[in-house]
């Protein structure tokens, strides 16, 4: 059916075309497009337990995994942001942010739940001024974001005084905790990866976010409030951040100014190796999820072959540089044999 739009005053009449549902639609992820990083980490795992095996025993997995976990959990919060066409830089302060007002109602109230929902409760509040600043205000994401990480820094200096601060013993027990055999940070990765993908791929939210992602402008047109996805993802990203937040701290006993700073080049990492472009629409929190395992293991192998921090970047910077290679490859190859053709 036609629709009539008012552009400067002057209406016109546009065309049918496809619906949001079905632009989303054209553009949903398939498995094939992000399998390699499953196989890549197979093949890490394998060649670990040939040049590293003490990184694939019992004890090293169970080290390794729950840091993972949460690798994973600020991970899928990116990937969200980034198939917005966004960037979060504000994951550093928020993961350390959180963790300290955990720390501090944890102590106030002697509650678990209040901690917990007191810090997730402040993580939205600042998700959603990130994306009035990237969305509504229209300042790049990248600039945005850092701004509010410097405030959120500014923030805890404030609270803390520059010194780290012990975490109540309950978060430290949870964190710390297992369900059958498996750290809890890795359960909630799992939830988190699990809902954000069966949100984004099976329900009509998730369909608009996609279009959304895949041509605002589109989406607008069809009817779609862009800017309640673009906000939204936002938040969400920053949801995630603090439920990272408040595991670190509890798993490492403290929380300081400085926690979070290890979770933001590996989570963008992580998100590109998944295979999520910066383009937008396309992506997958799986993809993201299995990336940030890869990544925690590349980390623990090296680490474990004698190498410092700066080789130990430089493996994670040709990890990204060989994950998006491959993922140019195939695309390449097409544009290769269609000249060939012609």
């Amino acid at each position: 059916m036609s629709k009539i739009i008012s552009i400067g005053g002057n209406e016109a009449m546009v065309a049918p075309g496809p619906t949001t549902a079905s632009r989303a639609k054209a553009w949903r992820p398939s498995m094939g497009e992000f399998r390699w990083i499953w196989i890549g980490t197979i093949v890490l795992f394998a060649l670990s337990s040939i040049v590293a095996p003490g990184t694939v025993t019992r004890g090293s997995l169970l080290a390794m995994l729950p840091f993972a976990g949460i690798l994973a959990i600020v991970a899928t919060g990116q990937t969200v942001v980034i198939q917005q066409r966004g960037l979060d830089m504000s994951a550093a302060g928020m993961v350390s942010l959180a963790g300290i007002v955990a720390a501090v109602i944890g102590y106030a109230t002697q509650s678990l739940l209040l901690a917990v929902l007191g810090s997730v409760g402040v993580a939205v509040v600042v998700g959603l001024f990130n994306g009035l600043l990237a969305a509504r205000v229209n300042i790049t994401p990248l600039v945005a974001t850092l701004a509010v990480n410097a405030l959120l820094i500014g923030a805890i200096r404030s609270i803390t005084g520059n010194a780290p601060i012990s975490v109540p013993p309950g978060i430290q027990s949870f964190a710390h905790g297992s369900l059958l055999g498996v750290p809890h940070s890795v359960w909630l990765a799992i939830l988190f990866v699990a809902t954000v993908a069966l949100v984004t791929r099976r329900t009509v939210i998730g369909r608009r976010f996609v279009a959304v992602g895949v041509n605002p402008r589109a989406a607008g047109a069809a009817g779609v409030v862009v800017l309640r996805y673009q906000i939204g993802a936002y938040a969400v990203s920053a949801t995630c951040f603090a439920v990272a937040g408040i595991l670190l701290a509890g798993f490492i006993g403290n929380a300081s100014q400085t926690a979070g700073n290890e979770y933001l080049l590996p989570a963008i990492a992580a998100v590109v190796v998944g295979g999520t472009p910066f383009t937008g629409g396309r992506g997958s929190v799986v993809a993201s999820g299995i990336a940030a395992l890869f990544m925690a293991q590349l980390a623990q192998m090296v680490l474990a072959l004698g190498a410092g921090p700066a080789v130990q970047l430089l493996v994670t910077a040709l990890a990204i540089l060989l994950a998006t290679t491959i993922r140019a490859l195939p695309r390449l190859l097409q544009v290769i044999a269609g000249g060939a053709k012609a």
